[in-house]
């Protein structure tokens, strides 16, 4: 079996925030888009953190919630790997420093996908029931 690459595996279309979107602003568009992360990007574009659902739970009962800029709970050591990247060493970097999520970006630094736990669960269990794991990924 070929080795599976990222972008074989993440969801393309990430939903990005801009780095000024208030924390009320984000719990939104993580809702609707039904994302525990989203990419917070600046204004030209290119991933400057990320922002889970923990962050936001953090910050629930911060005073002047819908206030507060997205910059004041994200991490901004963001992991990223390429779509080129092996899942494999993808999945590594996850175990390894014990994080859910991967953003995926070009050489611009642009966002392109993510990929998270859910995307290796999913892998796991088409080959735990014997479908194709090279098949593409499902979208949404």
């Amino acid at each position: 079996m070929r080795p599976l690459a990222v972008s074989e595996l993440m969801t393309a279309g990430v939903v990005t925030v801009p780095d000024d979107a208030t924390l009320s602003n984000v719990d939104w568009e993580m809702a609707l888009a039904d994302v525990r992360h989203v990419p917070v990007v600046d204004g030209k574009g290119r991933v400057c953190g990320i922002v889970s659902d923990r962050d936001l739970l953090r910050s629930v009962n911060q005073p002047h919630r819908g206030q507060v800029p997205v910059s004041k709970v994200m991490t901004v050591h963001v992991l990223t790997v390429r779509p080129e990247t092996p899942a494999r060493d993808a999945l590594e970097q996850l175990l390894a420093r014990k994080v859910s999520a991967l953003v995926v970006v070009d050489d611009g630094q642009l966002p392109v996908g993510i990929v998270t736990a859910t995307d290796f669960l999913d892998l796991a269990f088409r080959a735990l029931s014997g479908l194709p794991v090279d098949a593409p990924h499902a979208e949404a």
